[in-house]
C-alpha cells in the first residue's frame, strides 16, 4: 500500500482507518466530468488542521471507540460515515467550521386532493425525496453539502460495455454510482425542500441557501490477478490516476500474486477493509493471525466451501527498520461463479432474518 509508513505512525487501527478515510487517494478524477469531486488537497487541509489531536487520540483512543459504538453496522458506508462524521464533530470543536448537520433527511407533503378517499387520515403524508450527508457551515458562512463513500471495484475486463467496474457482490457498479452520487444526490439541496429544511437547521433565509457541493469517494480498484485487461479510456477519464490499486482471482490463482511465497498473510473482516494493515511483533496473537501462502490456500478452501462472498486478503512484509509488519498489496478473492451468484431464495430469507439492523444516529450541532 502506497504511503504505508504514514499510517504506521498510528498504533491503533480504527484510527489508521479515520486517517485513511481523509488521506487515502480518492477514486473520482479530480479534473475529470465531475467538478464537483473533492480535492485531495482539501482532505490534507482537514488532515493537517486536527493532526495534533489524532496524535492525542492515539494513545488513547477511547473517545473515537465510543463514537463508533453509537454506528453499529457491519457495512462500510456507515462506518465510513461514522469516521467522516467524527471528523467535522472534531473541526466544530476547533472552530474551523461554524456548525454541521449529518443524515438530513428531506422530505414533501403528498397532495392532498389524491387522498380524499382516505380522509380518516389527519396527520399530513410525508414522501422522503432523499438524504444528505452532511451540510456544514464553514468560517465565511458558506454552506457546504458533501456526500460520501467508499467502495471498492474489481476489473472485469470480458465484460461488455462501460460496466466493467464492479463490485465484490457482483451488484454494484462504479459508473453508477458516479451518476447517482453527482447526479442525484448532490441535486438535491438545490430543491426547496431542502432549502427549507437548512434554513431552519442553519438559521439562514431561504432564499440565501445556495450550497456548494462536494462529492467524494474513495475505495480500491483490483485488477485480474492474471494480468488481463486494463483500464478503457471511458474509465481512465472517470478514475483519480492516483487510486489504489489491489489484484483480483479465484481460489484457483489468486497466488499468482505472491509467487515467491515471501510474505505473510492476513485475513480482514470486513471493517477492517478501511484499515492500512501494521503489525508490532508485540501485537497480541500475531502467530495465529499472519499465514503463509500455503496456510491461506487452506483458508481460502475452507471459506469458500461455505459461502460464496468474497474475502480481502493482505500481504504483508516485515519491516526491519521500523520493526513492524506492514501490508504490501490487497487481494480480493472471489467465487469462481463471480459476478454471477446463484442463491435460492431460502437461503437469501434466512440471510436477511439473521442480519441485525443498521443503527446509524442523527447527527446535527
Amino acid at each position: 500500500m502506497k504511503n504505508i509508513l504514514e499510517y504506521s505512525q498510528y498504533k491503533d487501527p480504527q484510527v489508521r482507518a479515520l486517517v485513511w478515510s481523509l488521506l487515502s487517494p480518492g477514486l473520482v478524477n479530480e479534473s475529470g466530468t465531475y467538478p464537483a469531486c473533492v480535492s485531495s488537497q482539501w482532505c490534507r487541509q482537514i488532515y493537517e488542521c486536527i493532526q495534533p489531536f489524532l496524535k492525542q487520540l492515539d494513545n488513547d483512543p477511547t473517545e473515537l471507540r465510543q463514537w463508533l459504538e453509537r454506528f453499529k453496522s457491519w457495512r462500510l458506508g456507515i462506518r465510513f460515515e461514522a469516521y467522516w462524521t467524527f471528523i467535522f464533530e472534531q473541526m466544530k470543536k476547533q472552530h474551523e467550521i461554524i456548525s454541521y448537520a449529518a443524515h438530513i433527511q428531506i422530505q414533501t407533503q403528498l397532495n392532498q386532493s389524491a387522498l380524499k378517499k382516505t380522509s380518516f387520515i389527519k396527520a399530513p403524508l410525508l414522501k422522503t425525496l432523499g438524504e444528505m450527508d452532511f451540510v456544514y457551515q464553514d468560517n465565511d458562512k458558506q454552506l457546504n453539502h458533501l456526500e460520501v463513500a467508499v467502495k471498492f471495484y474489481l476489473l472485469k475486463h470480458d465484460e461488455f460495455g462501460y460496466e466493467r467496474l464492479i463490485g465484490p457482490n457482483g451488484g454494484d457498479w462504479y459508473e453508477r454510482k458516479l451518476e447517482h452520487l453527482f447526479k442525484k444526490q448532490l441535486p438535491l439541496s438545490k430543491t426547496q425542500e431542502a432549502k427549507e429544511k437548512l434554513s431552519t437547521q442553519f438559521d439562514v433565509e431561504v432564499d440565501e441557501i445556495n450550497c456548494r457541493h462536494q462529492g467524494l469517494i474513495k475505495g480500491m480498484i483490483f485488477f485480474p490477478v492474471t494480468g488481463e485487461g486494463c483500464l478503457n479510456d471511458n474509465e481512465k477519464k472517470c478514475l483519480n490516476p492516483d487510486y489504489f490499486k489491489g489484484t483480483w482471482g479465484t481460489i484457483n490463482n489468486w497466488y499468482l500474486s505472491d509467487p515467491g511465497e515471501l510474505g505473510r498473510w492476513v485475513v480482514l473482516n470486513k471493517l477492517a477493509w478501511l484499515e492500512p494493515q501494521v503489525y508490532a511483533e508485540s501485537y497480541p496473537g500475531l502467530e495465529d493471525m499472519l499465514y503463509t501462502a500455503k496456510e491461506m490456500a487452506y483458508k481460502l478452501k475452507v471459506h469458500f466451501h461455505g459461502t460464496r462472498r468474497s474475502i480481502l486478503i493482505a500481504r504483508l512484509d516485515y519491516d526491519e527498520e521500523h520493526q513492524l509488519w506492514l501490508e504490501q498489496q490487497r487481494v480480493m478473492v472471489v467465487d469462481k461463479y463471480w459476478p454471477v451468484f446463484k442463491r435460492s431464495i431460502e437461503t437469501m430469507v434466512k440471510q436477511a432474518e439473521g442480519r441485525p439492523r443498521d443503527s446509524r444516529p442523527k447527527q446535527s450541532t
